[in-house]
């Protein structure tokens, strides 16, 4: 049983004398240009403060420390919930939602809908997107006309832009993580962690190193694309994830050890990450693709979630289930703390 002890007081004192803490090593003149693509672990869910509550984005998530600790422009457009597909795509993000309105459109109009669909656009019916990545996509879903009158319900759906978009020829590095949401996430927090069957478990896990092999031609080709956006500017730093659980030994029942199947998947999971970057490297002449392993700094097993106690967790940098005024969507992704040891490891990678 892998475990290793290490006080969160002198972690975080650690963290913070390596990046939150001193002058901008560069000046307003040649400020690097940083963006932050993909999922929970890099938008910000659990860091406690928040631009929004569908991104999650925070300015407290590892990349931001790293930017401001060396002065650099810093663009955040990863997404709770992001897939590696969300890098190349557009994504609908948040419930969608009925809106009506009546406008005068002239009596006999041929295109009345496309009209009043402009009005409504004009009038922003669907409301003001709160980042500059999202917008509203308007449907309509019903309407009706008494001579200029023309009433209609249209459905909002709040869309991101393909994450792949804040990339521009001026970024020097992209951050990211991604991949987790593709292997189910949340299926094997849920089974594994939170109801705790060994049936359901397994077969989370079973789903999960399936898709890697996936994973991993996804990952390629999308950051490919980053890197051919960025004319070959950007170097990519791609980040793993923490261990989840604080132990390589959890048993859920006398047949099924969930902790090891979770210890050995995510450590596969490293491996197929680091490899897909190193690929990279060796096929794009003059490019810069990174794998940065954050287990160490996390302590490798100590900060993981203590399985014996998932609604306390004292010495864990994760946020625990069922924790004392947090969400949902903050559990089990990383506390203040967890934040910053991340940020620590990336900054050792760029320097």
């Amino acid at each position: 049983m892998r475990r290793r002890p290490l006080s969160i007081a002198t972690a975080v004192a650690a963290a913070l004398a390596g990046i939150g803490v001193g002058a901008p090593v560069a000046t307003a003149a040649d400020a690097p240009q940083y963006v932050q693509l993909g999922d929970s672990y890099s938008s910000g869910n659990g860091a406690g403060s928040y631009a929004e509550k569908i991104c999650w984005r925070s300015s407290e998530n590892y990349g931001e420390k790293v930017a401001r600790r060396q002065g650099a422009t810093y663009t955040n457009a990863a997404c709770s919930g992001g897939v590696i597909a969300d890098i190349l795509n557009p994504r609908d993000i948040g419930s969608w939602r009925l809106r009506t309105r009546t406008f005068s459109v002239p009596q006999g109009a041929v295109d009345a809908r496309a009209q009043w669909l402009h009005q409504a656009k004009e009038a922003e019916l669907c409301g003001t997107p709160a980042q500059p990545d999202w917008s509203w996509t308007y449907t309509i879903d019903s309407s009706a006309a008494i001579g200029d009158l023309f009433t209609a319900t249209v459905k909002c759906q709040l869309t991101a832009a393909p994450q792949i978009e804040a990339v521009t020829p001026q970024t020097d590095a992209v951050f990211l993580t991604i991949g987790g949401n593709d292997i189910g996430f949340t299926t094997i927090v849920t089974n594994c962690l939170v109801l705790r069957s060994a049936g359901g478990c397994k077969s989370a896990m079973d789903a999960a190193n399936a898709t890697i092999p996936q994973m991993k031609t996804r990952t390629t080709e999308a950051l490919q694309a980053v890197h051919e956006r960025s004319e070959g500017n950007a170097h990519v730093y791609l980040l793993g994830y923490p261990y989840l659980i604080n132990t390589d030994a959890y048993e859920l029942s006398s047949t099924y050890d969930a902790g090891e199947a979770l210890s050995t998947m995510q450590e596969r999971g490293d491996r197929v990450q680091r490899a897909a970057m190193e690929e990279l490297s060796a096929a794009t002449a003059g490019a810069g693709f990174t794998f940065v392993d954050v287990k160490p700094d996390w302590g490798g097993y100590a900060h993981g979630m203590e399985t014996g106690a998932l609604t306390g967790n004292p010495y864990s940098w994760l946020v625990p289930v069922l924790g004392t005024g947090r969400e949902f969507s903050e559990w089990v992704h990383p506390r203040p703390a967890g934040w910053s040891a991340s940020a620590l490891a990336l900054y050792a990678a760029m320097v």
